[in-house]
């Protein structure tokens, strides 16, 4: 839920800030979260939206971009971006961000931003552009952090400083066997406190709950609100792990499905 509201002095403040220069707009900028900056692109048109993005650096327009309504049509204003900055901002994305995005735009758009990628994020988002958006599969971002079950404490949390280099948030870590079999999860926090010679096949929680991709979004939703969960592992029919769906990425649907039942009881 958007707790910023468009001030009409704000919008002023931005379009009189691109009128006076980029210095003065970079620094009118700073007042505001990325969240915020979205918000506002929805009072201001796409020259000055595409100004502002092409000023900022690519962490930050890619903020802005994933956090943009889908009204406001995100996937236009990044495919009339320069390609130089298009990829950049693209591969800031996580993966689940940019395929919902892309797959808003025509074929063709797509091919052409998938041919400018890195190999390794173009299959990344060619592999969820094939799910439906409304399964796991098209909310799952496969962006994750796992461990083999036959770590020690030490071994695996070596694994996970290396892995997380690129994550920005993880609470959850997921275990798989030598054939990346999805074994269950162990909490960050756990580990941490867990004996120095402990393995992590002794703290593992071999019960945990998960989905499979083609589980539709609403019972995700569920899920994770049933057993108040920060996110659920998505695995395939061979119990293989395939990435995870984030209490953030179902929020919306929580949301409507709340709105749904008022509707219904009044």
């Amino acid at each position: 839920m958007q707790s910023f509201e468009i001030d009409k002095s704000d919008v002023l403040k931005v379009k009189n800030a691109i009128l006076a220069g980029d210095e003065t707009l970079k620094v009118v900028l700073e007042e505001y979260h990325a969240s915020e900056i979205a918000i506002l692109f929805e009072r201001l048109d796409k020259s000055e939206q595409r100004h502002i993005i092409n000023l900022l650096p690519a962490e930050i327009a890619s903020e802005i971009i994933s956090e943009m309504d889908e009204e406001s049509h995100p996937e236009d204003l990044l495919f009339e971006l320069h390609p130089d900055k298009r990829t950049e901002i693209v591969e800031e994305l996580d993966y689940d961000d940019a395929t919902d995005i892309i797959s808003q735009l025509e074929d063709h758009e797509q091919k052409e931003i998938l041919e400018d990628l890195q190999d390794e994020h173009a299959s990344e988002i060619r592999n969820l552009l094939t799910y439906d958006e409304k399964t796991a599969g098209g909310l799952m971002n496969t962006e994750i952090i796992c461990v083999n079950i036959n770590l020690t404490k030490k071994d695996a949390i070596d694994e996970i400083i290396r892995q997380s280099e690129e994550m920005e948030e993880f609470y959850t870590i997921y275990v798989v066997d030598d054939e990346k079999i999805f074994k269950g999860i162990v909490s960050l926090k756990d580990i941490i406190k867990a004996k120095h010679n402990a393995q992590i096949t002794e703290l593992v929680k071999m019960d945990a709950v998960y989905v499979h991709p083609n589980t539709d979004q609403e019972e995700v939703a569920n899920l994770i609100s049933q057993y108040n969960l920060t996110s659920i592992p998505v695995i395939d029919d061979n119990q293989k792990l395939l990435g995870r769906v984030t209490f953030d990425d179902v929020i919306d649907v929580m949301e409507a499905e709340s709105t749904e039942d008022i509707l219904k009881i009044s």
